[in-house]
């Protein structure tokens, strides 16, 4: 398989992989129900209130936190060290194609499982805000926007869940390392606040600096940067270690 048509069938099979699972499908409905619940239960007196002009932020955070990275580690999970566990990545890597492909086409397919997680929450959250506040709740550029802007970070985490995926033995694991790095990360910014800046987790909410109508480009520019650094460093590392393992 050459060039991009070999790259775009692995990644057919890798997707294959993510949606024939019924706990991917689920994770996805999962966050669409939470979207709905949310909604409909701040009309309800003395039920959990969200303000509906913010709430597709509020699912943005939820699922920026909490369903993204959960997601990214349990596929880094099975993606990587599950196959490599399971003699599965032996049977790929017998067919003529590049190592990098193979890797390129499973981390294409974690970024748009991602993508679609996120086009969930826009959507749903988006669509309810409409239904119980009217067309003018929000903006829904901005909105997008926001989202768009917060691939930023989980490209981040993506890239560290992969590093991890390719140099452990097993699933569980690779989800428990990515889990521990992931937490740990946030507690340390929290305790020393002079690293902060210098940890991608102080950059998870990076979307709502577009939010309003002065936007701190400085600021945002300076965070994908960072940003941008850990998912190089983190998926050439991922490369050179894949290239060269022993399966």
């Amino acid at each position: 398989m050459n060039g991009t048509k070999g790259i775009s069938v692995l990644c057919g099979v890798e997707n294959k992989k993510i949606y024939g699972q019924i706990k991917y499908r689920l994770l996805l409905l999962m966050v669409a129900v939470v979207s709905i619940i949310g909604a409909f239960s701040s009309t309800l007196p003395g039920a959990l209130h969200f303000t509906m002009e913010n709430y597709p932020y509020t699912i943005l955070s939820m699922i920026s936190y909490v369903f993204a990275p959960l997601a990214i580690f349990m596929l880094a999970s099975d993606l990587f060290s599950g196959e490599i566990e399971q003699g599965q990545i032996k049977v790929i890597l017998t067919r003529p194609v590049a190592r990098y492909k193979v890797l390129f086409a499973k981390v294409l397919s974690i970024l748009g499982y991602v993508g679609t997680m996120l086009l969930t929450g826009l959507t749903v959250s988006s669509v309810t805000s409409i239904i119980t506040s009217g067309f003018t709740s929000f903006s829904i550029i901005t909105v997008i926007l926001a989202y768009l802007t917060n691939l930023f970070p989980l490209i981040a985490i993506t890239g560290i869940a992969v590093l991890v995926g390719v140099h452990a033995k097993e699933s569980t694991s690779c989800f428990g390392l990515c889990l521990i790095a992931y937490i740990g990360c946030m507690v340390l910014g929290l305790v020393f606040s002079s690293l902060s800046p210098l940890l991608f987790t102080s950059y998870m909410g990076i979307g709502s600096m577009v939010i309003g109508s002065a936007i701190p480009f400085g600021s945002l520019f300076t965070g994908i940067f960072i940003l941008a650094g850990y998912a190089l460093v983190f998926f050439s590392a991922s490369s050179l270690r894949f290239e060269n393992r022993e399966f």
